[in-house]
């Protein structure tokens, strides 16, 4: 994504502007890097504060409460993801599959230049099977992910870009399974991935195109 199209919410988020933002961001990136190397069980007052350089009242006055902090990182998360992505695929010729591909390379992008991103992910997915308000939180997280794959796939099956034989909500699911499962399996895995996925979502007619210009 350009820079120029980052939304604002993002943009301060990671690049704020004022000594307040700064503050509040370092608390966060410190937050990040503790769950990246220690797991959602390393995440404590101490650990966050000395990494961060502040005393445990600075903390609390940006993030009174634990929960605080777990949803702060949450946007802090959610606007990395938002902010960086892979380099865009060549152009197919259809806008459905050039979405689907994008996700693919930014998968990649992830592994190779942002596997804490993942990690970190991941770490809130696990710990999210066991408490409930985190996972309040991984749900809120998935929102708009899940929003913009289920427009993906409608405007696929619409253009008959993708198989019609499968309802849009079972496509959906299947296909944030295959892509959450990529945080698991690796990036070596992705390019067999990504062939598996398109030969399974394609209708006949797309993907004898696609062939025929190989």
């Amino acid at each position: 994504m350009d820079r120029t199209q980052i939304p604002d919410w993002c943009r301060d988020l990671l690049e704020p502007q004022d000594e307040h933002g700064k503050r509040r961001q370092s608390l966060l990136r410190a937050a990040f890097d503790v769950i990246a190397e220690a797991g959602f069980e390393g995440l404590r007052t101490r650990a966050v504060t000395t990494r961060a350089g502040v005393n445990v009242a600075t903390l609390h006055y940006y993030f009174p409460t634990k929960q605080d902090l777990v949803e702060g990182l949450a946007q802090y998360i959610g606007a990395k993801f938002v902010a960086i992505h892979g380099p865009e695929p060549a152009p197919s010729g259809y806008v459905a599959l050039d979405r689907l591909r994008q996700e693919f390379s930014d998968g990649r992008y992830y592994f190779a230049n942002e596997p804490e991103m993942l990690l970190v992910m991941q770490e809130f997915t696990m710990r999210g099977r066991r408490d409930p308000a985190v996972q309040k939180v991984v749900d809120q997280m998935n929102f708009y992910w899940r929003q913009g794959l289920d427009e993906m796939v409608r405007k696929g099956i619409s253009d008959g870009v993708f198989r019609q034989d499968v309802e849009p909500e079972a496509m959906l699911s299947a296909l944030m399974s295959m892509l959450a499962g990529i945080t698991v399996v690796g990036g070596d895995r992705l390019g067999e991935i990504e062939r598996v996925t398109e030969a399974w979502i394609l209708s006949d007619k797309v993907r004898q195109e696609i062939e025929q210009r190989r």
